[in-house]
Parts: structure tokens; sequence; C-alpha cells
């Protein structure tokens, strides 16, 4: 049997609300011990002395475009990308081509992961039939063939009947439904309604599109029983409604992109359509409150929306496909508000890990022992370049392209082995 032995990093799991200097023993897939000074002459050592050591990230939300879209990104160049961020779990949207509408396509995405054994890709199922909003999928099927989740993600869910349905459903399953929460008849614009689209005159997006989608559903979570997990919230006021459900009961769940939490609408003057999101990077004001429900509490998880899109498919920004990539930037974005003291570590951990798993029900998250040993070794002073030798993704749509940033991942460990390491893969 494979033993690893990680000494002396710093061992940050808000799981075990464990956080200080230990060692970390690996046997086979799962964590055998977790101490001080471990000797085991068998094992094979990685030092992580100056380095931070943590549960493998969980995204709940990423675009691997695969099957259909294979010249933005695929499954294998989508794992790379997430074990180079850290991340050990990503969940898949359903907006491909064919969607994952249908049980033999959530096993493809599944038989293509365990192929790889680079990360642990789980679908998630569409709501809808091929997400047209007009009848609901088996969900049923979709869950016994793997899906950890369903959402029609990209096309927000109008019709309040399905989506009681869903929720209706969601809690006979103990799966979350997801919602990108933007009233379409609303949200028909490039950008967000402010400064920006004021004076560059193009259409745009008002957060009351948002707002009135947030309640619409956290109403229905309420009255269902129904888990609702909220997708990258950015407006305030939908904060303050998914506090006030919450606080009444309702089992309601939301993240966060990091991308809303550091920038705001004014860095599409800069960045172009490469800074266009929906829902779109919003004011200052906006991102502020954000940051302060991250404080709170009130948002649970960190998710990436990672979208990658090739470069024509990135002009004008007005016809601009919306989305940016986010799994190599996740963990330096973050790492910046731990620096400017906006939450701690072990907040970040928890935000990037811990609580996605939750969310999820997987077993992911922790490194207590008898967990499955999926860990993260990341060096938070380390300064790199994303760049075309560094991304590893097809794609380079994101506003932080060729730009410097701090916290690199030195070492990732999917169920026991080592994946990716010191800027190359392992599998």
């Amino acid at each position: 049997m494979l033993k690893l032995l990680i000494k002396g990093g710093y061992v940050v799991d808000p799981s075990a609300d464990l956080e200080g200097k230990y060692d970390i023993l690996i046997e086979g897939d799962k964590v055998s011990k977790v101490a001080k000074d471990i000797f085991e002459p068998e094992a094979k050592i990685i030092d992580a002395e100056g380095y931070i050591v943590a549960p493998g990230f969980v995204d709940l939300h990423v675009h691997f475009r695969d099957p259909g879209q294979t010249y933005k990104e695929d499954i294998e160049s989508g794992s790379r990308c997430a074990v180079a961020g850290g991340f050990t779990t990503v969940v898949c949207m359903p907006n491909t081509n064919p969607p994952v509408d249908r049980p033999q396509v959530a096993r493809y995405i599944l038989s293509k992961s365990d192929c790889l054994g680079i990360c642990n890709v789980l679908p998630a199922g569409a709501i809808t039939e091929g997400r047209k909003g007009e009848k609901l999928a088996d969900l049923w099927a979709l869950k016994r063939a793997g899906c950890v989740a369903f959402t029609d993600d990209g096309s927000p869910l109008m019709n309040s009947n399905l989506m009681r349905m869903a929720l209706e459903l969601s809690s006979q399953m103990g799966l979350p439904i997801m919602n990108h929460c933007e009233d379409d008849t609303l949200a028909k614009g490039a950008i967000n309604e402010g400064e920006v689209s004021a004076v560059l005159g193009i259409s745009s997006r008002p957060p009351e599109a948002e707002d009135i989608l947030v309640a619409r559903d956290c109403t229905l979570s309420l009255q269902t029983g129904g888990h609702l997990h909220v997708q990258h919230l950015s407006s305030p006021l939908s904060v303050d409604i998914i506090r006030f459900f919450k606080d009444r009961g309702a089992k309601v769940t939301c993240e966060v992109n990091p991308y809303h939490l550091v920038f705001t609408e004014k860095e599409v003057l800069s960045s172009g359509s490469y800074a266009k999101v929906n829902p779109p990077l919003r004011k200052e004001k906006d991102r502020k409150a954000l940051l302060e429900a991250l404080r709170d509490g009130t948002i649970d998880c960190v998710a990436t929306d990672h979208a990658p899109h090739a470069d024509f498919e990135k002009g004008l920004l007005e016809e601009a496909m919306p989305g940016m990539i986010g799994l190599q930037t996740a963990l330096p974005l973050m790492l910046k508000l731990v620096e400017e003291e906006v939450i701690t570590l072990k907040d970040m951990v928890c935000l990037m890990s811990t609580k996605p798993a939750r969310i999820l029900g997987i077993e992911a998250g922790s490194i207590k022992p008898s967990s499955t040993a999926d860990v993260v070794i990341f060096d938070p002073k380390k300064e790199w370049t994303l760049c075309e030798e560094t991304s590893f993704s097809k794609s380079k749509n994101t506003p932080l392209w060729n730009k410097k940033l701090k916290g690199k991942v030195v070492c990732t460990i999917r169920a026991g082995r080592v994946v990716f390491r010191d800027g190359s893969f392992q599998v």
C-alpha cells in the first residue's frame, strides 16, 4: 500500500477545527493520521515546510464544455486546471451539447473523469428537458446516474410552477436545486446598469433582475422544504433576501464568484469583454456588501463559475459570450482577501472546501483520519503570472491574463495520489 507523509506544513482543516503545524500520514486513498512529528520509515515524504496544507478545494460550479464544445475546454483540460488550482472535486454544469438531461450524458462525464484519474468531476443534471424551461427532466433517473445537483444554469428557470415542482423533488431526493437567478425579461443587457453602461451607451443588466428571482425561489424553498442553492450572488438586496429566509428556516444556500469580490463594473473599461460575466460585475457598494455577507456567514461558499470561451467569442462587448475562466485564479483572489484581513485563512479554506462539500453532501472537504485523502499544498507568498506557459485551460478569457498573481499551488493529492506537483502532472 502506498504511503505518503506530508511533513512540517501549516495545516488548516475547518472540519476538525484544526490549525497549526502538523504532519499528515496517508495510507492508500485515506488519511491515516494527523499529528505532530509522525515517523513512518516506509512512507514517501512530501516536504511542506513553509506551505499551507488544507483539504482539497471543492467547486460547485464549473463549465468543462464536454460534450459538444470541446474547442473551449474538455474534461481533461478542465481537470488539469482544477488540480493546478487546488481543486480535487468539481461539479460540471449541464449546458453542454447534448445537455445533461438524460442519464447517458451524466454517465459519459463520470466515465471520462474516472478514466483520466485527475480530478473528481461530478455532473449536475438539467432541471428541464433540453434546458428549455418547459418540462421537468427525469430527475430521479439523473440522480441514479450520478448527478449531485440540478440546474438549468445559464438559462434561468422562469416557470414558477416548474421550480416549485423541482424543489418538492429536491426535498425527497436530498439534492440541491441550483438556479441562475436573473429574470431574463429584465436581464437582457451586457453589463451592470450604472455609470459604465451609461458612459459606453450599451445595454445593461439591473440588479433587480437577480433580486426578483432570488425572492421567488427562496419563497418556494421555504414552502416546499426543498434545498435551493443560489448561484453566483451579486446583489446586496439578494443577500438581504437570503438572510431573511435563512432566519425563517428555509433550506437555502448560496455561492459567490471570487471575481465579484475583487472587481467592479469599472473593470470593463480596462478588460473589455474579458470582464463580461452574468450576473455582471457591479458597483463598489455592491462588492462591499458581498464581502460583509462573506464575513457574517450569509454567503455559504465560493464557486468559480469557470466559463471558458474561445477568442472569437470574446469580441465586441455587447456581442461577446459572458464568462471567465477561474479555477487557477480563485486561490490568489481569495488569498488577497486574507491578506487584506477581510477573512481569515481558516475562513477561506472553509468557503472553498468544507462548506461546498457539505452543501453537496459528499465525502470531501476534510483531512480527518479515515477521510478520503484529497489534499492541497500551497505557497501563499509565491508570485506568478497567468499566461500561455502557466495556464492549463484551452481558453484565456479572464481580466487576470498576463497579470501577476500571489499564491500558488505546490502539490495536489487526489485520493492519496499526487496528481499535480511543482507545475507538472503526475498522471
